[in-house]
């Protein structure tokens, strides 16, 4: 299981700032990403076999299906909004599932707008942070990054709304697939640093 986080709050002492759980995802055996979910799968997604059918059985009709990916808009159980959004192996196999937050937080971008100015200059970083980052580099500096896929591309404006697009990563680790399909537009993604911890 991989949780993703985003400040709710920031705060100039980052152990006072507020965080909330953006998404988590969930590996399957054939997941090239991460290890495996250990636990009980949905009894219409039997782990690491389940295909579109399966993902349509449980999640109904998908908001989107390309060839690697659906997205399917679904109720927790205190009736908030999240999108399942399931990747596919190239042989049609289920290989992670991620339910992504999709109320009423505040973007982290409009977070940072919020700040004072001494947080700002206290949170610009080396130049060379500014400067996009390749999909599946080293994250030059610990922070928060932002996703950017090129204008006209059909996933863009979907990225460009979603939270899933924001991830902390610590200096030196890599940066994630974001899911793009087809998957060799991947290495279209690029990676735009907007503040540290």
């Amino acid at each position: 299981m991989q949780p993703n986080w985003q400040v709710l709050e920031a705060d100039d002492t980052p152990e006072l700032a507020i965080w909330g759980l953006q998404s988590i995802t969930l590996h399957t055996a054939v997941s090239e990403m991460g290890a495996e979910w250990p636990g009980q799968w949905p009894d219409a997604l039997p782990a690491g076999k389940s295909t579109i059918t399966h993902t349509n059985a449980c999640f109904g009709e998908p908001l989107l299906h390309a060839q690697n990916i659906a997205l399917y808009q679904i109720k927790s159980p205190s009736n908030l909004d999240w999108v399942a959004q399931c990747m596919f192996t190239d042989l049609g196999r289920l290989q992670h599932l991620t339910f992504v937050k999709m109320h009423d937080w505040k973007p982290l971008v409009q977070k940072l707008e919020d700040l004072s100015a001494l947080q700002k200059q206290q949170t610009q970083g080396p130049s060379a942070a500014m400067e996009l980052i390749a999909a599946g580099a080293q994250a030059p500096l610990s922070g928060w990054y932002e996703a950017i896929l090129p204008n006209g591309h059909p996933m863009q404006s979907y990225f460009a709304s979603s939270d899933t697009r924001l991830i902390f990563r610590e200096q030196g680790e890599r940066f994630p697939s974001l899911g793009v399909t087809p998957r060799a537009d991947e290495a279209l993604v690029q990676w735009l640093w907007l503040r540290a911890k």
